[in-house]
Order: structure tokens, then C-alpha cells, then sequence
């Protein structure tokens, strides 16, 4: 992370560049860059979080660049501290993820006064979620499951059980990549289609709805020839904290070409 002096320019803002990583050449294993805003600030033995949101720009040759904007204040729980101690402490914002895809390092611009860290995600492979739920044990999540909505009209109920991790201290989030098998072309291909987030009431739980009619989208190179093959198109995936007390619970379309996945994400050092 360095502060650099880019083309582009924001008046009251610095620009920081990203690091960004070389793909291992053949690795199809992604990777993820966090970006995290935050200001040293001294705190007293509430949980602080620096105010602000990131938005996204994009340059006229497509490049993107982000921008955090804040006033540079903080807000904070509101318990009873059992002293006056205070310390400074690095606060953060809200933290976003980008993919790790561009040879060009990704620009950010902040308020002077704000510094932005960054910590790389590696991912593991992709893993089927299956339709049909299977467990010989009975566990926390397990017990959970009753909770949720065992069907919804027009849609495939999906769960995925997250096996316990213990004795790590290293931060995990999962992704739910929803896919469509299809016939595809040299182009590269996208499923349309979102994420919904619904809430149990009552609970405070939520479950997943893939709301997609299937459509694909494509780049619109003209292919050498007319050779076409089958292949597995994803769409806008979602990217959730690891919990292995509760179940993911995803609604896919009711169609036998759909189906879904996941990955589990690791975060490295914040720097």
C-alpha cells in the first residue's frame, strides 16, 4: 500500500494504491482484496467504527477507482467503562471486497487524515451444496434448520452445513456462487441475476433467494468457429461470515440446469 500520484485526481482526497498479487500461472484458485479505511483514534473500552462508505467510479478506459468518504468521525457502543483508561487504536470503517483480477493496482482515494490497509482473501475450491439435507448428528445448526422455510414456490431449497473450526484465529467467510449449465460459445458468459437476503421473523436469521430466469449474458467477440460446448456459467455470488451455528439455507430456481456452490475464504495479514 503507498501513496501515489495517479491520473486521476480528487480535490481533499489523497490517492493510496493496492498491492495486487500474481496469479500462480494454472492456479484457478482466486483471490480477494479487502480494502479497510481507518484512523488512529484514542477510544475508551467501547467497540468504535469510523463512519463513512466507499463508492465505486469508473474511468473512461473502464479502470475502477474507489473513493471512502467520511467525515472523519466515529461512532461507538455505549456501555458503562469501568475506568477512565484510554489507548489509541487503529478504528475501522466499513471494509469492502474486490476481486484480485487487473494487472493495474486498484487506486483509492480517502481523506487526509485516513489511512487504508488492505489484507488478501485465499479462497479453496469450489464444493457442490447438495438439494437434499443429510446429517447423522444433531448439532446446534442442525437444530436451527427448523427455523427456516422448508419451501418456497418456484424454487429448489439448498443447505449447506459449515463443519466446526477450532483452535484458528484466522477470519473465514464463505461465498454462494449460483450457476446455470448451459451452451456457451468463445464468449465469456455471466448468469443474470441477484441475491435477495430474507429475514425469519422472530429469529433473526436469513436465508438466500437466487432470483434469476436463467438468462445468460456475453462478451460479443466473433468466434473462429462455430464450435460451441456445455459448461457451468456463474452469476453475482454472495459473500457471508463463516457460522457453523447455523445452517445457509439458499432458494435456487426450480430448473434441473441450476445449481449451486461454495467457497470457503481465508483472510491474511492487515496491512
Amino acid at each position: 500500500m503507498s501513496n501515489v500520484a495517479p491520473a486521476q485526481t480528487l480535490d481533499g482526497y489523497q490517492a493510496h494504491a493496492l498491492s495486487v498479487t500474481a496469479l500462480k500461472q494454472g492456479s484457478d484458485s482466486p483471490v480477494k482484496i479487502e480494502i479497510v479505511p481507518g484512523k488512529i483514534m484514542e477510544v475508551d473500552c467501547n467497540h468504535h467504527s469510523l463512519m463513512g462508505e466507499f463508492a465505486e467510479k469508473v474511468l473512461s478506459d473502464g479502470n475502477q477507482y474507489y473513493v471512502f468518504e467520511s467525515n472523519g468521525q466515529a461512532i461507538s457502543t455505549l456501555m458503562a467503562c469501568p475506568d477512565n483508561t484510554r489507548r489509541k487504536e487503529f478504528v475501522r470503517g466499513q471494509s469492502i471486497f474486490i476481486d484480485n483480477n487487473s494487472a493495474v493496482p486498484p487506486v483509492v482515494f480517502a481523506s487526509e487524515g485516513i489511512e487504508i490497509k488492505q489484507r488478501n482473501w485465499s479462497s479453496s475450491k469450489p464444493y457442490p451444496i447438495e438439494k437434499e439435507v443429510n446429517h447423522t448428528i444433531e448439532t446446534e445448526a442442525t437444530k436451527a434448520l427448523e427455523a427456516y422455510p422448508e419451501s418456497l414456490e418456484g424454487y429448489d431449497r439448498y443447505v449447506l452445513f459449515l463443519p466446526e473450526i477450532k483452535n484458528s484465529v484466522k477470519e473465514r467467510k464463505v461465498e454462494i456462487i449460483p450457476g446455470v449449465t448451459t451452451e456457451v460459445d468463445c464468449n465469456i458468459h455471466g448468469l443474470l441475476g441477484t441475491f435477495v437476503e430474507k429475514n425469519i421473523e422472530g429469529w433473526g436469521y436469513s436465508y438466500l433467494v437466487f432470483e434469476s430466469d436463467g438468462g445468460v449474458r456475453s462478451t460479443m467477440m466473433a468466434c473462429p468457429d462455430n464450435t460451441r460446448r456445455t459448461e457451468l456459467v456463474t452469476g453475482a455470488t454472495h459473500l457471508m461470515d463463516y457460522n457453523s451455528r447455523l445452517p445457509v439455507v439458499v432458494f435456487i430456481p426450480e430448473k434441473d440446469n441450476f445449481s449451486v456452490q461454495y467457497r470457503v475464504w481465508e483472510a491474511g495479514d492487515l496491512k
